[in-house]
């Protein structure tokens, strides 16, 4: 049975595409089969990884014929594209609603999964749902930027109504700071008060900012697939400690 985990934000532009594929292809790396969802209607996972055009996660929602696209031998990719804009509206007042794509991962093509990552808009809207719904577990990406916590709280208060009404099992994996560059005073008070707010939550490894992830992006690679670099040992870090909490996760469940 796959781990499924969503990665999400509502605020935009933290990292959140930039997350799911370097922790998956990290995954895929240790041999573990895994499969990333682009549930963004931008549709950047899917491009940054193959040139590949097929159907993905809309023709699913829907109902109809789907494919998953290889990327490697323990890698895939249910993709997307900006035709899943129109799932908002879609599934507005819908009985399956907020229910689909958690109904569409229990089809036997995902069973061989070891871990599923779903990758969302920067929105709490039905696709955000969607996921959080479906998932075991959220990882939750921040900026260290001024008004961070906004946009967390409203995530966490999305997260407790899913929680309490729709997925009773959903826990918090971790946090993960991206774009992190510790240098400017204010940068390293907002670490502070990140560290005071989220506590044995935030995951110890912070990722840089790094041309490096956009040049990986460009040859549609991981950026631990490009070479030694600061950016690609930060990124294995975080990827063991990922690891390690959801096997922590599993092992306490099992004793239960």
């Amino acid at each position: 049975m796959p781990r499924i985990i969503t990665i999400s934000n509502q605020k935009g532009g933290v990292g959140k595409t930039t997350i799911t594929r370097e922790i998956g292809v990290y995954l895929s790396l240790q041999g573990k089969k895994t499969l990333l969802i682009d549930s963004d209607p931008q549709g950047n996972l899917t491009k940054g990884l193959t040139e590949e055009i097929t159907a993905g996660l809309y023709e699913a929602y829907c109902n109809d014929s789907f494919d998953l696209i290889s990327i490697s031998a323990t890698l895939s990719i249910l993709s997307g594209t900006s035709k899943l804009s129109i799932i908002e509206k879609m599934l507005l007042g819908e009985i399956d609603g907020y229910t689909r794509l958690r109904d569409i991962l229990t089809q036997p093509l995902f069973a061989d999964f070891d871990y599923i990552l779903i990758d969302t808009p920067p929105s709490l809207g039905a696709l955000t749902v969607n996921a959080l719904v479906a998932a075991h577990h959220l990882l939750i990406v921040i900026n260290p930027a001024l008004y961070t916590m906004q946009g967390t709280n409203d995530l966490m208060q999305t997260f407790a109504k899913v929680k309490k009404n729709l997925n009773p099992a959903l826990s918090i994996l971790g946090t993960i700071v991206n774009n992190c560059d510790a240098r400017p005073v204010i940068v390293r008070e907002i670490l502070q008060e990140l560290e005071a707010n989220f506590k044995d939550e935030l995951f110890h490894t912070h990722l840089s900012k790094s041309v490096k992830i956009e040049e990986a992006i460009a040859e549609m690679r991981g950026t631990i697939q490009c070479g030694d670099s600061k950016v690609a040992q930060e990124i294995e870090a975080i990827g063991k400690e990922f690891i390690q909490r959801t096997d922590s996760i599993i092992g306490a469940e099992a004793s239960v």
